[in-house]
This record gives structure tokens, C-alpha cells and sequence, in this order.
């Protein structure tokens, strides 16, 4: 008989690979929802708040986890800087989707709906593969995909309430 412990892959990520994967997830989350009310806003709009709105998150959580660090310095601080850094990235990958489409002559309303479902997509590879890397497998990872799926459901819904 195989024990469940025996069914996990040994750990093969590091905290700080986790602190960049959750950061990832975050801006994801962040970026997605800030395309929401987004709809009928033009391209310059859509850069600047969903860039403005990660960087607030982003110094936001950098603020807060390295207050509540306990260890004290600028070394710290750049740590949390550095292993933040996907919740900039994330929004990049979401921006560069939404314009590309708007590029392609698409409604910015179909382009930021697109956007927030690539961010769901993305958000559930994120998701999986930092638990992979963990060495959970299994059912836990289909109930965080499915997870992620009814999240980013609720805000493409909260979209559409708010839009139409």
C-alpha cells in the first residue's frame, strides 16, 4: 500500500521561490481585477491604471512584509523587493495581451474580457505548478484549478455587472 506521503515529489522550491510565486498569483489577481471596470476606457487608460494600481499593491506588499520581517535592514528590504517582482511581471503579461488585441482591432470591452481570461488561465498555472513544486499532486491540485476557476468566474461576472 502507498502511503500519501510516499504520493508527494520531494520539495523542490525554497521559500523565496514561493514568495515569488505567490507574488505572481497576487499581481495576476490584482491586474485582473483592475481590468474589470476597464471596458470602455482607451489603451493609455488601461496602462496607466492597471500599472499604477500593481505598483501600489506592489510597494504595499513590500511595505508590509518587510515591517513584519524579523529581520531589520535594507538587505531584507531588497529581498522583498526582489522575490515581489512577479506582481509587475504578472501585469505586463495581461497589458501586453490587452493591447496586442486592441492592436488586432478588437472592442477593448472583448480585449480586457480576453485579458481577465488569460490572467484566469495564467493564474492557474501559477497556481498548479507552485503546488507541483512543492510536491503536492492529486486531488489538492485539481481543487486549486478548479479554485481558480470559479475566482476568476466571479470577477469576470463582476465585469459584466458592473458594465452592463
Amino acid at each position: 500500500m502507498v502511503s500519501p506521503q510516499s504520493r508527494h515529489a520531494p520539495n523542490r522550491i525554497g521559500p523565496a521561490g514561493a514568495e515569488r510565486i505567490s507574488a505572481g498569483a497576487y499581481g495576476l489577481l490584482v491586474a485582473a481585477s483592475t481590468l474589470i471596470g476597464l471596458g470602455r476606457s482607451s489603451a493609455g487608460t488601461i496602462i496607466i491604471v492597471v500599472m499604477i494600481t500593481n505598483l501600489v499593491y506592489f510597494a504595499t506588499h513590500v511595505f508590509a512584509y518587510s515591517i513584519g520581517d524579523t529581520e531589520i535592514g535594507w538587505t531584507h528590504v531588497r529581498h522583498h523587493l526582489r522575490v515581489s517582482a512577479p506582481m509587475i511581471s504578472a501585469a505586463f503579461v495581461l497589458l501586453l495581451t490587452v493591447l496586442a488585441l486592441l492592436a488586432l482591432g478588437f472592442d477593448t470591452g472583448i480585449a480586457t474580457l480576453i485579458g481577465m481570461i488569460t490572467a484566469t488561465v495564467l493564474l492557474a498555472v501559477v497556481a498548479v505548478g507552485g503546488l507541483r513544486l512543492r510536491g503536492i499532486r492529486g486531488w489538492p491540485l485539481v481543487l486549486v484549478a478548479a479554485g481558480t476557476v470559479l475566482v476568476a468566474g466571479v470577477l469576470i461576472l463582476a465585469k459584466f455587472l458592473v458594465l452592463h
